[in-house]
């Protein structure tokens, strides 16, 4: 054999030699992926969490190490029952380095029940994060784009995309009010409405964007007794950031809510809004306010206003505050609200 062919010899022998040990490498990451897998499921088995499937497999060679799961369902059976049956093949992630933290791709049909009600979602695309700590749920990340939601008493809701964050701390001390023991991140974009909530605002609302923090000892429920503990450590709710376009209208704001001590909200917000004359035009069109009413509302809006409307986008700045069952706007009462839920109790 000349010596370019047995260099040639060579270099094939070293690439089916590589070949062969990351083919075995593969596989046992494959299956120590796999195992490690399995010990989370059983791990939330032992915390109360019914979780079910019909096998895991390996896939993804060569490029990707990633699991199989078909036909996951989980169940929870507490103090608020709740079950999510997922698509018929979720794929899944999960590192021996980061026995706490499954990555998730699940697009496809996902079933929720909660509350005595059932929600149908069939997802164009969903990745997802759910982290896991040795007290209890720590994060969550979901991306979603191509979302339709269906529920027995509503037509479908459409998103275009969205996007939740929400986590928990446990090194925050109860008495701790400086340090949020909790926060929730949501961002949706181009929401097709049903058109029993269009209110002539426009088919879809463009852009839902929301950033909450929680100060206090993290709640159990929203039932009375936990909402009780929370406002008696002195909890707060943060509303940091809110920002809608929906229609002609613009809304930008933030606001604190707090409990008194009948557990009804004490909430002050202050909000930017763009485009609220127009919005009124068109619930006026559509009868939800009365014609009479519309001229009525829109001087009103602009004498309680804490400054003119800006004159080249006729933005203004308006005080809201929700004391009890009354919706103020600045001095004047907007609207009286249903007592809270938890206050029926």
């Amino acid at each position: 054999m000349t010596r370019p062919g047995r260099a040639a010899g060579l270099v094939l022998a070293a690439l089916l030699i590589s070949a062969g040990l990351y083919g075995l490498w593969w596989e046992r990451a494959a299956n120590a992926s796999k195992a490690e897998l399995e010990r989370w499921i059983e791990v939330r088995r032992q915390e109360g969490i019914e979780i079910s499937h019909h096998g895991i497999t390996t896939a993804g060679f060569p490029l990707k190490l990633e699991l199989a799961v078909a036909n996951p369902r989980l169940a929870w059976a507490g103090a608020h029952p709740f079950s999510w049956q997922g698509p018929e093949k979720l794929m899944a992630h999960i590192t021996a380095q980061a026995p706490g933290l499954l990555r998730m791709q699940a697009e496809g049909a996902h079933v929720i029940e909660a509350g005595g009600k059932r929600i149908s979602l069939t997802l164009a695309k969903a990745d997802g994060s759910l982290d896991m700590a040795m007290q209890g749920f720590a994060a969550l990340h979901l991306a979603l784009e191509g979302v339709e939601v269906v529920s027995a008493s509503a037509q479908p809701l459409r998103l275009a995309r969205l996007t939740l964050d929400a986590a928990r701390r446990f090194d925050v001390a109860a008495d701790d009010l400086q340090t949020p023991s909790a926060s929730l991140a949501l961002f949706a974009e181009r929401i097709s409405l049903p058109p029993d909530l269009k209110v002539s605002l426009g088919e879809s609302v463009s852009q839902l964007n929301m950033s909450l923090a929680l100060f206090g000892p993290v709640l159990e429920n929203l039932k009375a007794d936990s909402l009780k503990v929370w406002s008696e450590a002195g909890g707060v709710l943060d509303l940091k950031a809110l920002h809608l376009e929906w229609g002609p209208l613009l809304l930008d704001g933030d606001g604190t809510l707090a409990l008194d001590r009948a557990l009804m909200p004490i909430a002050p917000f202050g909000l930017k809004v763009r485009g609220a004359a127009e919005a009124l035009d068109a619930l006026a069109e559509r009868g939800l306010i009365e014609p009479a009413n519309n001229m009525v509302v829109k001087l009103a809006l602009a004498v309680l206003a804490k400054e003119p409307p800006d004159p080249e986008t006729g933005s203004m700045r308006l005080p809201l505050t929700l004391q009890g069952q009354d919706l103020f706007v600045g001095p004047a009462r907007l609207a009286r609200l249903p007592v809270p839920p938890w206050v029926e109790e």
